[in-house]
């Protein structure tokens, strides 16, 4: 549809209406077949990397994410002594910024695929959290359209157009998925969701670390209870994609609440981090470091002494 509409800009040299990559295309179709092949054939561990490392390799062809390490590395090299003029040049060469932001786009991808994939357990839960993100997500893609512009007026709209259309497509699948559940996502759905939210993720972080950290807050359920999964198994002696019930979702349900008011409680935290995410925006950048770091640090030690990290 969006092949369709018009920029919202309009001046020489940009293109009349929004350009989506077919990068982006051919990495979300891997991911679904990804999925499917899951569903059907219960790959292992090591293979759904695998392709998800594909389909990050189709993203950075696409050119997302590979700006990305450049908000990084930049305040390190201008706090380099003139002495370091060699090491900071080093740092800010194209091709030392293009091979970080690679790592990232890697790293973002597979940790978001297997978060979401994780914390689909209970009806309606991956859904739900997923459509609170996306809202968060499209926030901040509006925010970053008003203010944006020149070359970078593309991304602009594809940021808004990818974020729309995660969020409408999860709203029409969750009142079917809500408990009790009449269709289900599968590893198909769980996946997808996470890689568009990599996507989104990452097309964030090109427009800058502030908004990169204010989209990994509002994503901060999945991360936070993929972590504390890995953690416990680690802790535990177990392998790290050995399949337990222990996540927080199970946690909620094992304490006495039922199905659908743990999601509802899954719900209101997203909803808390998606408002935490948007208000960064308005914050200075190394505000938004202390408060990302406060609020994680205050979470684990929380969920430590709540018993959630030890099985």
């Amino acid at each position: 549809m969006s092949q369709a509409l018009s920029m919202h800009r309009d001046a020489p040299g940009l293109p009349h209406h929004v350009v989506l990559r077919l990068g982006i295309i051919a990495s979300a179709i891997i991911i679904v077949v990804l999925g499917l092949f899951d569903d059907l054939r219960n790959l292992s561990p090591y293979a759904k990397i695998a392709g998800q490392i594909a389909a990050a390799g189709g993203l950075i062809a696409a050119g997302v994410g590979t700006r990305s390490a450049g908000w990084l590395l930049l305040p390190i090299a201008a706090r380099l002594p003139a002495s370091m003029d060699g090491v900071r040049e080093f740092l800010l060469h194209p091709s030392v910024v293009l091979g970080c932001s690679c790592v990232i786009v890697v790293a973002v991808v597979v940790f978001c695929c297997n978060a979401t994939n994780l914390m689909d357990g209970l009806d309606g839960l991956c859904g739900g959290v997923t459509a609170i993100v996306a809202l968060g997500f499209v926030l901040l893609a509006v925010q970053l359209g008003r203010l944006g512009g020149g070359m970078f007026t593309n991304w602009d709209a594809v940021r808004v157009v990818l974020g729309l259309a995660l969020l409408g497509g999860v709203l029409g699948f969750v009142p079917y998925n809500f408990n009790p559940a009449s269709i289900f996502m599968g590893d198909t759905g769980s996946m997808f969701l996470g890689f568009s939210c990599a996507t989104l993720i990452l097309l964030m972080a090109d427009a800058g670390s502030k908004y990169f950290l204010a989209a990994m807050v509002m994503f901060a359920l999945p991360v936070l209870d993929t972590s504390l999964a890995f953690a416990r198994r680690w802790l535990a002696g177990r392998h790290v994609f050995s399949a337990d019930k222990m996540h927080f979702h199970h946690q909620l349900v094992q304490r006495g609440l039922t199905v659908r008011k743990a999601v509802l409680v899954s719900y209101g935290l997203a909803i808390a981090f998606m408002i935490m995410g948007s208000a960064i925006v308005f914050m200075r950048t190394r505000y938004v470091v202390g408060v990302y770091l406060v609020i994680f640090g205050c979470i684990i030690v929380a969920a430590y002494k709540m018993g959630m990290v030890h099985e």
